[in-house]
């Protein structure tokens, strides 16, 4: 009686789903002390309403049911990074952060150019156009004095300032710019060598723009409620609200797409700087780069771990390393973080105590661990060249020529592994077959192991292959190794009933990885196999083109995890 017929024959399937929030409905059979009136729901649908919200639901029979609730930006709990600039503390909306960069004091002038009137960073063939926060919103910027070592005003009108401007860049100055080149007191050596002299850079999206907020410091990433600006506030487009902190003080949260505009900036894609640029980086592509985080062990052992699989690097203090039962950890988000160290199962130095830490967090068997580490940390993108065999130990896949320094590429799964094999459930495979085996009264000495699966690997690079492969194999699963995918295409013409999987590179020689997946569906032998790209190249873009020749799956290379994860869901 709730809806009359005639309503019910013209409402959409919405409107029907919204009908569990009308007050007294239920879908309780009979009526008890805590269930059966319809009262619940209708309390939840008010209490958004007074919040200026939306509730809608979604439900299909077998399948489950989705309940999405819109509130107001204003009213909503967002993560965000928290940074400072002289004495004033902003919050940048988590989700408008695509990445922190750190310039040390003696790379600011090679990494930092002009292209017109703008300062710019190339970052990944992109050019990122930058500002400084401070002087966008007027805020007086500080620096420490190298002599007195008190903070005094940071006069400096570029970020990147040139002590001895080459002729074209000195063309491009303005006029005051030129007089203070030629100043003898701005020529000598550099003041930037100092720590407090690094550049801490938030890259960040507006939309499809993306440029980079110059700030003095940064600080950890927080959740916050956001607040309404005051009416007379609210002509401040550099801002979106306002919250406060848990000492009291109020943080105002930036607008990034406004302080874009208050600072007149504008996208540097048309420029010949980024044209070269972005011809530069198309060649490396081609080149199969492999992004590596670096780090340090001891004071002559440089290490590197792949880059995409690194959840964060977390600064941490000697003091703050506690010893639980034979287990370091650390107390990290209000759990217990397990820490390892390379020196905990390979011949390398141990870390000490003079030593300044970072954890790197990564997730293994599905759990956060962390990597004991020294400063300093920096990210590299190299081809991937790498001995496999002169340098390897447990826990060390290989080594490579770094910054004209061998370097160890560390294989955090292995190492883990090593150290908690109980962790990684493929391994008690066996014995959990074993075990069914015996609970079902066969014989385990006379119990078949399954067939063994093929999966046909096609990777260029030898270091890549050889490590996807010795992450497969198992008594389960074979891989089959193709060097491109001419190669895999023969052999699939020679053998099309083996196969269980294909796993793919996307840029490859003779045949890359799109060209291969082309000609597989179109050829209906291979219709049941599914097909898994490991690559570097994981862009929407990329991922777009990928479904469009019938690849199912992306995997980044070296994330063993959830590569697993990928073959077991996807295996004929």
């Amino acid at each position: 009686g709730m809806i009359t017929a005639d309503q019910h024959k013209t409402m959409s399937l919405k409107e029907k789903m919204a009908l569990i929030l009308l007050p007294s409905l239920s879908t309780a059979e009979e009526v008890t002390d805590v269930s059966g009136r319809g009262v619940g729901m209708d309390v939840v649908k008010s209490n958004i309403d007074q919040l200026g919200g939306q509730i809608e639901i979604d439900s299909e029979i077998g399948h489950g049911t989705t309940i999405k609730i819109k509130l107001p930006l204003t009213l909503a709990i967002i993560p965000s990074l928290l940074v400072t600039v002289g004495e004033e503390r902003f919050a940048v909306p988590q989700v408008n952060v695509s990445e922190l960069v750190r310039i040390g004091a003696a790379q600011v002038k090679e990494r930092i150019e002009r292209v017109g009137d703008s300062e710019v960073m190339p970052l990944r063939g992109e050019l990122i156009p930058l500002i400084r926060l401070a002087s966008t919103l007027g805020i007086r910027s500080t620096m420490i004095d190298q002599e007195s070592g008190e903070e005094v005003e940071d006069r400096r009108q570029l970020i990147a300032d040139r002590r001895s401007p080459t002729t074209e860049i000195e063309e491009s100055l303005p006029q005051n710019h030129k007089e203070e080149s030629e100043d003898p007191a701005r020529s000598g050596p550099d003041r930037r060598y100092k720590a407090s002299s690094d550049l801490n850079i938030v890259v960040v999206s507006a939309g499809s723009f993306k440029y980079g907020l110059v700030v003095d410091d940064l600080h950890d990433s927080i959740e916050i409620v956001v607040k309404p600006m005051g009416r007379h506030l609210k002509h401040l487009t550099s801002y979106a609200g306002a919250t406060i902190m848990g000492d009291g003080r109020v943080a105002l949260i930036l607008d990034v797409g406004g302080i874009a505009r208050l600072a007149d900036l504008t996208s540097m894609a048309g420029s010949q700087r980024a044209q070269d640029l972005a011809e530069s980086s198309e060649e490396s592509r081609n080149k199969d780069l492999q992004a590596l985080l670096l780090f340090g062990n001891g004071p002559e052992e440089p290490c590197a771990v792949p880059l995409d699989i690194v959840e964060r690097v977390e600064q941490v203090m000697h003091e703050d390393i506690e010893v639980k039962s034979g287990q370091k950890v650390i107390k990290y988000r209000g759990g217990s973080l397990p820490l390892f160290a390379l020196s905990d199962v390979s011949e390398v130095t141990e870390l000490s105590q003079e030593q300044e830490l970072v954890v790197i967090v990564f997730t293994v068997a599905d759990r956060e661990i962390g990597l004991l580490a020294a400063q300093p940390v920096d990210t590299v993108e190299i081809k991937a060249i790498i001995d496999h065999d002169t340098l390897r130990d447990t826990g060390i896949m290989g080594s490579a020529i770094i910054k004209e320094q061998t370097t160890l590429i560390i294989d955090i799964y292995e190492l883990v592994e090593t150290l908690k094999p109980d962790w990684f459930k493929r391994i008690q495979k066996k014995e959990a077959r074993l075990k069914e085996a015996q609970r079902q009264g066969t014989n385990s000495d006379s119990y078949t192991q399954p067939e063994i699966k093929k999966i046909l690997l096609v990777e260029d690079s030898d270091f890549f292959r050889s490590q996807l492969k010795k992450y497969i194999d198992d008594d389960e699963r074979q891989c089959v190794p193709a060097e491109d995918g001419l190669v895999a295409w023969n052999w699939l013409q020679e053998h099309p009933d083996e196969l269980s999987l294909i796993i793919t590179d996307i840029e490859m020689p003779n045949m890359d990885g799109f060209e291969l997946c082309r000609l597989i569906r179109n050829d209906n032998r291979f219709d049941h196999l599914k097909i898994i790209a490991v690559t570097s190249l994981a862009s929407d873009e990329h991922i777009a083109k990928g479904k469009a020749v019938g690849i199912d799956d992306y995997q980044i290379k070296l994330d063993k995890d959830k590569l697993l994860a990928s073959i077991d869901k996807h295996i004929q």
